[in-house]
């Protein structure tokens, strides 16, 4: 069973299990790019709530917590860029987004492996 222990793996159970609870609670998959904007931002507040009471709980330590932090500053970053860049070319805007929200479901695979 050494497919379990590919990250690759984990990130697209993760992704998965996370599409399917959405549509379970009836919520509606972002289709056009500023729905994608909003709900990559919405991931940034709930990876940093989460990160906040991992580290409040001493699941993870300042030092992860941290890291978390820098790394939603800039994902919120690239989310205005891409958003700033999408009028010019939204092929580019589109594909930076898709990349920070794979960081941010990365990232999310990871606290949950520590709660």
């Amino acid at each position: 069973m050494k497919i379990f222990h590919n990250p690759a793996t984990y990130l697209l159970t993760f992704a998965c299990a996370l599409l399917v609870a959405c549509s379970s609670l009836g919520l509606p998959t972002p289709e056009t790019f500023n729905e994608k904007v909003a709900a990559a931002q919405a991931s940034v507040t709930q990876v940093r709530q989460t990160a906040t009471q991992l580290l409040n709980t001493k699941k993870i330590s300042v030092a992860d917590a941290e890291n978390v932090l820098k790394s939603t500053d800039a994902a919120s970053e690239g989310i205005a860029v891409a958003r700033a860049m999408s009028a010019q070319d939204p092929s580019a805007a589109q594909a930076r987004l898709t990349l920070i929200v794979t960081a941010l479901t990365a990232i999310q695979t990871y606290l949950a492996t520590k709660s």
